[in-house]
């Protein structure tokens, strides 16, 4: 979002839009169009990762590999996270031989073979990740239909997430049917719907971006409560559920510091009347 904004905002001012144009060459005009296939494949490869994490955190919990991608450590999960979909993308970054049409308009003009062969690319791309996530949302179905009753607490709520990413994957098909749309009109070498599709893709992007956002204030009533106060300024309210916590913990706490003072005065005057033991012995 952040190379969007600059990318597209750079364009308003005079001086930069000249600079941009100026030195195309040196891979400018090329980021401005194969970041769009780079970011896609960052996301694709995301969502097929948390989609077989939930599937494995929820169905085999204890197996060897799950035990690998819950203990991972950070570094890990960014060079696996960031690497994958940098090596797909290395069929579409190479390619430098994009121009600006005109300072006035600032449209790429790309070689055909190209984006037939970019749009292909990403349509094979976006199918493989919704067949993925869609067989590993299948097989979590069914286990879960037939193991509901031995479903732990955590498992619960692991499925609870399963369902946040699965509404991600829903928008998703939204972008397989855009970019099938694209690959058709490439293919036929019809290239004026092309750039109409293009002025739809921060449409299609933008539901990617921020449909997990709602997505969780809809499932979460707790936190959704707690947004909209914040947003009308209103101060939070304690629950009674949580009163009543509060006061278990607190009457916990008391039940346990009056029981070690009876131990420790017990205890002092066990050691009392051993002293004594003691002396009348030694008087003795």
């Amino acid at each position: 979002m952040v190379f969007s904004i600059v990318n597209t905002g750079s364009r308003s001012f005079d001086v930069a839009r000249q600079f941009i144009f100026d030195y195309q060459d040196y891979y400018l005009a090329a980021a401005s169009y194969n970041s769009v296939y780079y970011f896609l494949y960052i996301r694709c490869t995301g969502i097929v990762f948390l989609s077989l994490q939930r599937y494995f955190v929820i169905t085999r919990p204890t197996s060897i590999l799950t035990q690998n991608i819950q203990f991972a450590s950070k570094l890990q999960i960014v060079s696996v996270y960031w690497s994958i979909p940098t090596l797909i993308s290395l069929v579409v970054l190479k390619d430098t031989n994009f121009k600006y049409d005109s300072i006035q308009t600032m449209s790429i003009i790309a070689e055909q073979e190209v984006i037939k062969r970019n749009t292909l690319m990403a349509l094979i791309v976006v199918s493989i990740t919704c067949i993925m996530c869609s067989s590993a949302y299948g097989s979590l179905f069914y286990y879960i239909r037939k193991h509901t009753a031995g479903l732990s607490r955590s498992l619960r709520r692991e499925v609870h997430l399963a369902f946040q990413v699965f509404v991600l994957l829903l928008a998703f098909f939204v972008i397989l049917v855009y970019y099938a749309f694209q690959n058709y009109f490439s293919q036929t070498h019809n290239t004026g719907p092309i750039f109409y599709m293009r002025a739809l893709y921060p449409l299609a992007n933008g539901l990617l971006s921020y449909i997990n956002p709602f997505c969780i204030l809809f499932l979460n009533k707790e936190l959704a409560r707690h947004v909209i106060r914040t947003a009308t300024c209103h101060k939070y309210k304690v629950s009674e559920a949580q009163i009543s916590q509060l006061s278990g913990i607190a009457s916990t706490s008391t039940k346990k510091s009056s029981f070690n003072r009876k131990v420790v005065h017990m205890g002092s005057k066990r050691t009392v009347n051993q002293g004594r033991n003691d002396l009348n012995q030694i008087t003795f």
